[in-house]
């Protein structure tokens, strides 16, 4: 079942539209997507180059081999876990903030203005 039941129709000129274009493929966002995080006063993001992406899944391996070394050796009882344990989480929290520096839309401060003035909260 469709969520969003309320269409609307939007007329640009040739500009906008390029500008739009633009936009929504340096986001990697849809036109309706570009504007509803627009409505909602979320803060657009550009997305990262493949690097980023490359360096996501790099710590991703690392976390999963730290975990499985962990569990490993909590199971026999030869290696502390308080070493292993702490280090998995610290890369699990830079992954975190890696996804939410680049990838997580956020709010923007304060509100909608127009003409140096602010129109909306």
């Amino acid at each position: 079942m469709r969520t969003r039941t309320i269409k609307k129709q939007v007329w640009l000129n040739s500009r906008e539209n390029e500008l739009l274009k633009k936009k929504c493929m340096k986001a990697g966002l849809s036109e309706s997507s570009f504007f509803r995080h627009v409505i909602n006063d979320t803060q657009i993001k550009e997305k990262p180059d493949e690097n980023f992406y490359k360096i996501l899944n790099d710590l991703r391996g690392i976390a999963v081999n730290i975990n499985q070394l962990a569990r490993v050796a909590n199971t026999y009882q030869y290696i502390d876990d308080n070493k292993y344990y702490p280090l998995a989480n610290k890369v699990n929290d830079m992954i975190d903030d890696l996804q939410k520096f680049y990838l997580t839309p956020t709010k923007k401060e304060g509100g909608v203005y127009y003409g140096g003035h602010k129109i909306f909260d």
